[in-house]
């Protein structure tokens, strides 16, 4: 391959991890909101601070954010349900999105297209999708077949951020070929990995993150 479609390549794969990084971040962040007292959401809601909304259960269990990275929870109420809820969103200006919280146990969760920000399931599912297209025309991965792939894709949840940084060969390498690995993952292998990573990464990297992030947000005396 020629030079400059090796370094093309190189941007494409970087834009994509990136904005899937981005997506990655905010899901996980609002996964692990911070308490708050449900007067702190009313207040935030009439100030018209509150930009997204996650909702379930009966009465209500409510994430809400006033920005991609600042989430917060509000526990179950039993004076404040669902119909309460929507009846307090319908005269806000500007209304933010309320939509019912995504179950966690499925065979691919989907999170690039749900990504709890205002328009962001276009560029972040994209990013995905066409990670997806970029690894099924890829002809030999370096370090595991397609099927392989496929289920860290899917069942694994962070395949197409894994095959970005690492596939065909890994960005810190640079633009030539890289020796492929001795004994590339076959599809069984890579779906026994896909389920590990599945139950693993979830838990890892909430608390993980979402501490780390959370301890610098309380160094920011102006932080929400």
């Amino acid at each position: 391959m020629r030079l400059p479609y090796r370094i093309a390549g190189l941007w494409v794969r970087v834009v994509l991890l990136v904005v899937l990084l981005w997506g990655a971040l905010v899901s996980v962040l609002s996964l692990t909101p911070r308490e708050r007292a449900l007067a702190d959401f009313h207040a935030a809601l009439r100030a018209g601070q509150v930009t997204y909304v996650i909702y379930r259960g009966k009465p209500v269990d409510l994430r809400w954010s006033t920005g991609p990275l600042f989430w917060y929870h509000v526990d179950q109420s039993e004076a404040y349900t669902r119909r309460d809820l929507l009846r307090d969103l319908d005269p806000t200006a500007p209304r933010p999105e309320a939509v019912p919280a995504q179950s966690r146990w499925a065979f691919f969760s989907g999170w690039p297209f749900h990504v709890p920000v205002p328009g962001a399931a276009w560029p972040v599912g994209g990013a995905w999708i066409a990670a997806l297209l970029v690894m099924l025309g890829t002809g030999r991965p370096r370090l595991g077949n397609t099927w392989a792939w496929f289920w860290l894709f899917t069942v694994g949840e962070v395949g197409a951020m894994l095959f970005l940084l690492l596939e065909p060969r890994s960005l810190w390498h640079g633009l030539e070929p890289q020796e492929p690995v001795p004994n590339p993952m076959s599809g069984g292998r890579g779906c026994f990995l896909a389920v590990c990573l599945s139950v693993v990464i979830p838990v890892l990297v909430a608390v993980g993150l979402s501490y780390v992030f959370h301890a610098l947000l309380d160094l920011l005396p102006s932080a929400p």
